[in-house]
């Protein structure tokens, strides 16, 4: 419901403001970091804001924003931006062209502007609109210009108005001016703001006007794994709301009747759990049934981006978001006299900690919690079991509603998610090899295989096998039912590898000799960059591999590494191999890692050597002859 850059493109959104986030987002595990380039692809020349608002919610916003492509990449990234409303509440008009080189200015025409509905590919129903800017015929050098004036005559929230105004240190900002006229008495916004510089406030007409400056004369690359909180960012946040707990009672009025337990929803938490006392297995079979039987479909008709469907309406259509979820979930619950709350959570990579600005706009995504087992769910991560977070809800400050206080979702441990590869390998005369891996999983990483083994088609194993192993590879999953929420998750493949040693030898058997969904490399050192200066995310969890490696009768194993174990600040790596027969070999690798989901730079220098020998051991060969 803010400016937004095209699908695809290098991401501009931590420039533009933080405009207000709907509820209906799906969790999903997190993808891979992309990598920053070895520099920034554009540059900001000028971001002007002039934003007004009252106190009862409504405002009007007048932003001017100058980007000039420095690279090739940066010409794709801005040569489209979709920008978006949701009709009733937003009036959205734009002004749009490019300022060449030379000086010469192309206006982009109205006419010329795409305009659809919604923002999104995901299935749902939404009454967002769209308009589509494309700068035709740019260049390197040249400027894109945009100004767009919003306004919000219909506040999402009676009597509420938050906006936060932030920068990316991604990208060199050379001018930047942020203003803030407040109407009526100034006191009844409360602004917070970091590393930017401020005017004198003036007042003048019942009104006071705030004014910020703020420039980045060079683009900072962001170390891989960095955790960027909006706290941490250059930004201008005001708010309404004096406190998270505001917050919190804020949205328990207005979701307040929606989880109503009616006689269809009764009868059929009866129906399900018939025959079952024990009331935490009566909240784990509710739990099941939502999950596996109200489809999610992403749903933003007006405020519908934050006021869930009545429970007995979503129980009725059979689909809803993540607030729809909820509210059935807890009206299933409280019909077995199970009381639960809602609570609100930011699902987004790497952002762990609530702003010091409350806003209600700051959440993406809805999840429960039920007091009496201490436990928080989160029905719409399919593949999550009772009492299991994925990845991208663990660790995280959360508000709960009902409470209207700050909570931290549990994180990832070592105790609470592992998985393990045990293999079987024969290495072939010609040096290719046939494996077959047995996979067990807990935990989050368990949601995260099954939802690998979902998403991939059966028919594509082959393909898989072959990224992940080279050349003329193949292989097939044997796949238990991801839907099944079971406390682990067993699955197994057989495959051959085309290419893993050298024979006939001598030679050196690779590090890896078998497939794993996980790098042990990658879990102990992320990156292992020289250096850290900024906190970074960090992974938890045990992790095993087993290996047992027959090599041809011909070949003997002439050297194994020997054993070794490291300990880093919550880290233990365990190696071991074992030489049984001539051409047998045996390779037990575990590491147990309790970290807090955010590592601290500061310690950085300290771990760094201890984590080179653990990778160091890791890459440890065995030699054949």
């Amino acid at each position: 419901m803010g400016l937004k850059p095209a699908k695809g493109a290098y991401q501009l959104a931590a420039l533009l403001s933080l405009a207000a986030s709907p509820l209906g987002a799906q969790p999903a595990s997190a993808p891979p970091p992309i990598p920053s380039p070895a520099s920034a692809p554009y540059e900001i020349v000028r971001s002007d804001t002039d934003l007004e608002a009252a106190p009862d919610g409504r405002s009007w916003e007048v932003k001017e924003l100058h980007y000039r492509p420095l690279t090739s990449q940066g010409v794709e990234a801005l040569q489209k931006f979709t920008l978006s409303f949701t009709s009733g509440y937003e009036t959205l008009a734009v002004r749009a062209y490019t300022l060449q080189k030379d000086g010469r200015r192309i206006d982009i025409p109205q006419n010329e502007m795409l305009q659809g509905h919604g923002d999104t590919s995901s299935p749902g129903f939404q009454d967002t609109r769209t308009l589509t800017v494309i700068y035709p015929d740019l260049e390197i050098g040249d400027q894109v210009v945009l100004i767009t004036q919003k306004q919000q005559p219909v506040p999402w929230f009676p009597d509420v108005f938050a906006d936060t105004e932030n920068f990316s240190r991604k990208v060199a900002v050379k001018e930047a001016s942020i203003a803030f006229t407040s109407q009526g008495k100034d006191g009844a916004f409360h602004i917070h703001t970091n590393d930017v510089e401020s005017d004198p406030p003036v007042s003048a007409g019942g009104k006071t006007r705030h004014v910020w400056h703020y420039h980045n004369d060079g683009a900072l690359i962001l170390e891989p794994e960095a955790v960027t909180e909006i706290a941490d960012l250059p930004h201008v946040a005001i708010t309404t709301m004096g406190s998270w707990s505001d917050v919190g009672h804020l949205y328990a009025d207005f979701v307040k009747d929606r989880a109503k337990a009616t006689p269809d929803i009764t009868k059929l938490a009866s129906d399900l759990t018939e025959g079952v006392r024990d009331r935490r297995q009566q909240a784990r079979i509710l739990y099941e049934w939502v999950a596996g039987h109200i489809r999610y479909v992403d749903i933003v008709l007006g405020a519908g981006g934050f006021l869930p469907h009545e429970a007995a309406d979503v129980l009725k259509n059979g689909y809803g978001d993540c607030k729809d979820h909820v509210m059935l979930l807890e009206a299933l619950l409280s019909a077995k006299g199970i009381k639960s709350s809602s609570v609100l959570i930011r699902a987004g990579v790497n952002l762990y900690k609530l702003p010091p600005a409350p806003s209600p706009f700051v959440f993406d995504h809805l999840i429960t919690y039920i007091p009496e087992f201490s436990l928080f769910v989160d029905s719409t991560a399919r593949y999550a079991p009772f009492g299991v977070l994925p990845t991208s809800d663990a660790g995280k400050e959360v508000l709960v509603v009902k409470d209207a206080k700050i909570a931290v979702t549990p994180a990832v441990t070592a105790a609470n998610s592992s998985i393990t590869a045990a293999s079987t390998v024969t290495v072939n005369p010609d040096g290719s090899a046939d494996t077959e891996t047995r996979f067990v999983a807990t935990g989050a990483e368990a949601v995260d295989m099954r939802g690998m083994m979902a998403a991939l088609p059966p028919d594509r194993d082959g393909d898989f096998f072959r990224a992940a192993l080279g050349p003329g590879s193949d292989g097939k999953f044997q796949r238990n039912l991801p839907e099944k929420l079971a406390d682990t998750y067993e699955f197994s493949a057989r495959y051959h590898t085309a290419h893993l040693a050298n024979m006939p030898g001598p030679g050196a058997l690779p590090a890896a000799l078998a497939y794993k969904p996980f790098s042990f490399g990658r879990l102990v050192g992320q990156t292992l960059p020289q250096t850290r200066a900024s906190d970074y995310a960090c992974s938890s969890g045990t992790f095993r591999d087993d290996v047992t490696a027959t090599l041809p009768a011909s070949a003997s194993i002439s050297i194994v590494p020997p054993t070794k174990s490291f300990t880093v600040e919550g880290a233990v790596l365990e190696t071991s191999y074992e030489n049984p027969a001539p051409n047998v070999l045996k390779e037990h690798v575990v590491l147990k890692m309790d970290r807090q989901p955010v590592c601290r730079a500061a310690d950085y220098a300290r771990i760094r050597p201890g984590l080179t020998e653990m990778m160091g051991a890791l890459f440890a060969q065995t030699l054949y002859k």
